[in-house]
């Protein structure tokens, strides 16, 4: 009965999300950003000072009360301006909810009152996120931990075709936590709506103890709809004002509201597969670990990595499905497949690659040599059929992938990455990684 319970809610979370496209969600409500034309002789970082990116305080107010984005202005220059779109829907929401909440799912921003401090615009292209990941642009920072709430910008290679199409450039960014120094992110949500609506969920379902008291779950509701029913996001569902009390309705409890009603977290399913394990429903644990797997497209590794450790822990142990699942996370983007170096050699030793008796440095020795042959390997199969992005996406992910591994920093590849974008005719790309050399 467990097992059949698992798979009509299981059902119901699939067809939940079948109904709303993350790729495509909030068209309307990206954020735009002028930036200054920088010349390949002058970095960001000495062109832009941190008093040129000011807030634009032009909106008529029907444009306060239903925001279709953010102007950040700068200065002219004598090379003029660029736009450059940031997908991250209603910023300004975003990072009001994460400094009343906190990110839930996060295991370093996940406090709330006042402990995520947003990140101004003068601070975007600070050299103090220079050995934050690349792809990386820092939203919040956490006062108690220092990590960072950001927003994940970044191609991949399959993508390539439709780089230029309406679709891929107002595609949302994933929200994701990590911090200056760390290898690696830990994948939050999908997009910015879906974690706001997630945080307004959550206070609601709070009510009762002593946020309640105070009124500030009844804030974080309010201002959370702020802005909804005008028509500005794509996905219907995100544009309707959360209702208090919904949590309650539903009558399923917290998590499974915000997977039915909301969209898919990595962090819950997790949660659902583990509590399915608990009551001694292995069926149900791995077909909730395999529905995370499918839920994030393969891009993100951390899934993979759950998994492997899921396998794992079973009695009797599972070591050879355990070991591939660890494999599998190789086949990534490697700063995606955990956040901390304990996270890389755990899963060193879970693919076989190092012992529980070898030391840190030696299983990531060995975890970079496996990723070097299997790259060799995959290069040489499809070395004639790659366009000159496909090939400037690889590339850059390699590097990127070598300084995990390694423990360099991120702040020295920045402009070897910006390079290899750049000579590919991937400008903006090149200009979002260079902007904190």
């Amino acid at each position: 009965m467990m097992y059949l319970a698992a798979m009509i809610l299981l059902a119901s979370i699939s067809r939940a999300h079948s109904t709303s496209s993350s790729s495509s969600c909030f068209v309307s409500s990206s954020v735009t950003v002028r930036r200054f034309i920088f010349s390949s002789n002058n970095p960001p970082s000495s062109a832009v000072s941190s008093s040129s990116l000011l807030l634009s305080s032009s909106r008529s107010r029907r444009d306060r009360r239903c925001p279709r984005g953010e102007y950040l202005s700068s200065s002219s220059s004598s090379d003029g301006e660029r736009t450059e779109q940031i997908n991250v829907s209603r910023l300004s929401t975003l990072q009001t909810l994460l400094s009343m909440r906190g990110a839930p799912g996060s295991v370093g921003c996940n406090l709330g009152n006042g402990d995520l401090v947003a990140i101004s615009p003068s601070s975007l292209s600070s050299s103090e996120y220079r050995d934050l990941h690349p792809h990386l642009l820092p939203l919040a920072k956490s006062v108690s931990s220092g990590h960072v709430v950001c927003a994940l910008r970044r191609g991949y290679a399959d993508d390539v075709e439709y780089f230029d199409t309406p679709a891929l450039l107002a595609r949302p960014w994933p929200i994701v936590e990590s911090a200056v120094g760390l290898p690696g992110m830990r994948l939050l949500s999908l997009n910015s709506e879906h974690l706001m609506r997630r945080i307004a969920a959550d206070a609601d379902s709070s009510c009762g103890d002593q946020d309640n008291d105070d009124g500030v779950a009844r804030r974080i509701v309010e201002t959370y709809n702020d802005g909804l029913g005008c028509g500005n996001l794509s996905e219907k569902s995100m544009d309707e004002p959360y209702v208090t009390g919904s949590v309650a309705k539903l009558g399923y409890g917290l998590d499974k509201y915000v997977l039915l009603r909301v969209g898919p977290f990595p962090d819950l399913y997790e949660t659902m597969s583990n509590n399915h394990l608990m009551k001694g429903d292995l069926e149900s644990s791995l077909i909730a670990a395999e529905a995370c797997n499918g839920k994030f497209g393969g891009r993100f590794g951390s899934t993979f990595t759950f998994y492997a450790k899921l396998l794992g822990s079973l009695s009797p142990r599972r070591d050879e499905e355990c070991r591939d699942a660890a494999r599998m996370t190789l086949r990534m983007p490697l700063p995606t497949l955990g956040l901390k170096r304990g996270d890389y050699v755990e899963v060193a030793r879970m693919a076989g690659y190092a012992s529980t008796d070898d030391d840190g440095d030696f299983a990531m020795a060995k975890m970079l040599e496996m990723y070097e042959k299997i790259r060799e390997h995959e290069g040489n199969d499809n070395s004639g059929d790659k366009t000159p992005k496909q090939k400037a996406i690889e590339d850059a992910d390699y590097v990127l992938d070598v300084a995990c591994l390694t423990g360099r920093g991120y702040g020295n590849v920045r402009a070897e990455v910006a390079a290899i974008y750049r000579e590919a005719g991937m400008e903006e790309d090149a200009r979002f990684v260079e902007r904190c050399s």
